[in-house]
């Protein structure tokens, strides 16, 4: 019973007819050639449409006095208790606190945007090499009038605003520590060698000059209020913890002032490249004509196995 059912169903070779599929594919090389020209023809036009991305890179190292200082506050901690007196306490060290900051819209806001131009960024059409002139699109920036005439549609305004700036920002700059030895890598990508090179500096000068700047305030707030405090001290024990607070925070406000990278020493500078850093010309083509092959050949095989479909019908 079983084998009278089973015969009244066709037979199915399951296998693979390799040989089938190769004369199909060479049947459909006309078709095969062609689609994979075009899309080799693509490639070409579309890599050399690409501009040079250049990127100007640095390598800092987190400074040692920074981490010092943090020490001693924490160190003194005992001494300001019995003084009744709280000093904070950093929980993470200066460098993870700086990477964080370098990479928020506060800092951008605050210590990039006001000594960038913004249409560096928004507005940038091509750089010329030979003269190392800037290139805007006239359709976003008038160069003469010094405007914004980019047609947008809301939330966005004709004039940036300071996030979408920021945005902008953010997809060209990179900050990663390295967890084996704790230097950090700075990145800045753009079409001119030149502007990633001064924006590169500019991130790694005002990261410590504001962190420098925020510290020896936060001194000199201490050195008063402990004056205070020890000019109402009655207890000669209150008054020597407080004068050694005083004389600890004088020493760190020396060291604060004294010492021009902060929080970052500066191990490789950032420099204008000579070489681009992107586009892969030549792997972009070579992908694009792949993908074109792979295309070619399943439009091939369908078209054979459609046409075979309609024969057995």
């Amino acid at each position: 019973m079983e084998n009278n059912r089973a015969n009244d169903y066709p037979e199915y070779d399951e296998e693979i007819d390799f040989k089938e599929i190769f004369i199909a594919l060479w049947n459909k090389k006309a078709i095969i050639s062609i689609i994979t020209l075009a899309f080799a023809i693509f490639s070409v036009f579309y890599a050399l449409s690409l501009p040079n991305i250049y990127s100007s890179n640095a390598v800092l190292a987190p400074s040692s006095e920074s981490s010092s200082i943090s020490s001693k506050l924490g160190g003194l901690s005992s001494i300001a208790g019995l003084a009744g007196v709280s000093l904070p306490s950093d929980s993470s060290s200066p460098s993870v606190e700086a990477i964080e900051r370098m990479q928020s819209f506060d800092f951008f806001s605050k210590y990039i945007l006001p000594n960038i131009q913004v249409e560096n960024l928004l507005a940038f059409e091509s750089w010329s090499p030979n003269i190392n002139k800037i290139l805007y699109d006239e359709d976003i920036y008038n160069i003469t009038s010094k405007k914004w005439v980019r047609k947008v549609k809301p939330p966005k305004f004709v004039k940036p605003s300071d996030q979408e700036a920021y945005m902008a920002f953010k997809k060209i700059f990179s900050v990663t520590q390295n967890k084996k030895n704790s230097y950090v890598n700075i990145s800045i990508k753009h079409q001119s060698p030149y502007v990633a090179k001064k924006w590169a500096d500019l991130v790694i000068l005002n990261i410590n000059e504001s962190m420098r700047d925020e510290k020896r305030q936060l001194a000199q707030n201490s050195i008063i209020f402990l004056n205070e405090k020890s000019s109402l001290a009655n207890l000669a024990s209150i008054r020597k913890a407080t004068s050694q607070l005083i004389e600890n925070q004088i020493q760190n406000l020396m060291m604060i002032s004294a010492n021009k990278d902060y929080i970052f020493k500066t191990i490789d500078s950032p420099r204008v490249a000579e070489i681009k850093s992107s586009p892969n010309r030549a792997i972009i083509c070579m992908s694009i004509t792949f993908i074109g092959v792979v295309i070619s050949l399943i439009i091939a095989l369908m078209l054979h196995f459609l046409r075979k479909t309609e024969e057995l019908q």
